[in-house]
């Protein structure tokens, strides 16, 4: 089913009304779960996209050679909402997900082995450390000194005790200096003393971690690389599943609607959006990230920490760079394919097509390392990332090309891959987030609660789709054509 668009601007005329029960903002996983949810339940939900395509965050890049995955791709074995929708709509699901070849490892421009890094000069770190590779040292501290039973128990008042840096308490644990240097170079966040404890903490997929212990996984890595055999990908791209969700709502989805002003007052919700159109709702979610909302105009505005949560919670910046591969290297250079670097790339991947071939690379810079990538122009930052790689690895010279070059902070709907609430702030924010500005109601991962990942945004659209149905005083609507029984 094909979905609305606006057309060209000023396709409506500026003083023309639409009105519906619930408007929604933002077709990703979490907008659309909330109006399918609201729309089942008999009401009538009008979804406005920015884009000219649903899906968010979950994006697989159709137009670059191999179809990679720009955005979500790994659907843990306890995404129970995912997978539930995925089987709803008869999305097909395939096992493993982001399988990749083992890590090299290059310091100061040295390529050392996994099976040398124990014993190497350039391993300072410390006791226990030195037998840890460098991409398992945050998980390691994380994993062993975790102080929650369950994945609510952060949102707890005594939690606030690791509302602090990851490297204040990384340190009070008595990390090596080399050991926190190593974990810097890794990271999305900034640095290990921005980003929050706590929020790392919520991050830990308890009960995925258990589902690894019960398969006997043994992938080194960290717990997203350790959990990748035992996940699931959305057969021909992970947007297929928004795109599903999408076509049962019709033409409720209005691509190319961006929205400029929310106005809310006691009776409902005006929306303005920048071609002139207006809606107005009982209620509205907004269910974009946080950097797009901070260019949305509220009225009454917000206030107090949630206006601090909604311009002060960071977004990461990731870059990547996509390539194909003429020649196996690593075959002639003895080294792992996969590299981990302290350099500008963070890491070169060398994924495992899921038909049995090797035939392509991803390198990833993330946090600072993205930002100061992204200022080359994309085509520069390719041929960057390119040179790199062929001075780390000789062998690799004449053997690739790029094929692609994505950055998430250049997205202009994104604007970022993904949220972390800053350190001293963590519980705060957390709580603030998913408070209701008068009928607007706040949906996405940026509003996390028990649940990570795609499953964190999934359970979002939930959460705030029973908010309004418990608050609407229409709870004996009839249901809606295309509704389900």
């Amino acid at each position: 089913m094909a979905l609305a668009s606006s057309g060209s601007a000023f396709a409506r005329s500026p003083l023309a009304e639409e009105k519906s029960d619930v408007i929604v903002i933002g077709a990703g996983l979490s907008g659309l779960n909330s109006a399918m949810i609201l729309r089942d339940a008999g009401y009538k939900v009008l979804v406005l996209e920015a884009n000219n395509r649903v899906g968010g965050r979950a994006y697989t890049a159709d137009d670059v050679e191999g179809r990679p995955e720009y955005g979500a791709n790994q659907i843990g074995p306890q995404y129970a909402r995912l997978r539930g929708m995925a089987d709803k709509l008869g999305i097909e699901l395939k096992q493993g997900a982001n399988l990749n070849a083992p890590f090299a490892f290059s310091l100061n421009g040295e390529l050392i082995s996994k099976e040398s890094w124990p014993d190497s000069e350039f391993n300072l770190t410390k006791g226990e450390e030195r037998a840890l590779l460098p991409s398992q040292l945050m998980g390691h501290y994380l994993l062993k000194n975790d102080p929650f039973n369950a994945s609510g128990d952060w949102l707890k008042s005594s939690a606030s005790a690791y509302d602090i840096s990851l490297g204040t308490w990384f340190k009070s644990l008595g990390a090596s200096p080399a050991a926190l240097w190593l974990m810097d170079q890794g990271l999305i966040a900034p640095d290990l003393w921005s980003a929050s404890a706590l929020d790392k903490l919520q991050g830990i997929p308890r009960e995925y971690l258990a589902t690894l212990n019960n398969a006997g996984s043994d992938v080194q890595g960290n717990s997203f690389e350790q959990a990748a055999p035992v996940s699931s990908r959305v057969a021909g791209g992970t947007q297929r599943l928004p795109e599903a969700m999408a076509a049962t709502l019709g033409d409720a989805v209005r691509l190319n609607q961006q929205v400029a002003r929310l106005d809310t007052n006691e009776t409902g919700v005006e929306v303005r959006c920048m071609d002139g159109t207006r809606y107005k709702a009982d209620f509205a979610v907004s269910a974009v990230p946080l950097t797009v909302l901070r260019r949305i105009s509220i009225y009454p505005n917000l206030s107090g920490s949630q206006r601090e949560a909604v311009a002060l919670t960071p977004y990461a910046s990731t870059t990547f760079v996509y390539l194909n591969v003429k020649r196996r290297y690593w075959e002639d250079d003895g080294f792992d394919a996969s590299l981990w670097t302290d350099g500008p790339v963070n890491s070169i991947r060398q994924p495992f097509d899921y038909t049995g071939s090797r035939e392509r690379l991803i390198a990833v810079s993330t946090g600072l390392k993205g930002q100061r990538l992204d200022q080359l122009p994309p085509k520069e930052r390719g041929e960057f990332v390119l040179k790199q790689i062929e001075t780390l690895r000789p062998a690799a010279e004449g053997q690739l090309e790029v094929s692609g070059v994505h950055s998430w902070a250049q997205e202009p709907f994104s604007a970022g891959c993904s949220s972390a609430l800053p350190a001293g702030h963590t519980l705060r924010f957390a709580n603030a987030l998913v408070e209701p500005h008068g009928r607007i109601h706040f949906a996405g991962e940026h509003t996390k609660r028990l649940e990570v990942g795609m499953e964190s945004a999934m359970e979002s659209g939930e959460r705030v789709a029973s908010e309004i149905m418990g608050r609407s005083q229409s709870t004996a609507k009839p249901p809606v054509e295309g509704a389900e029984e």
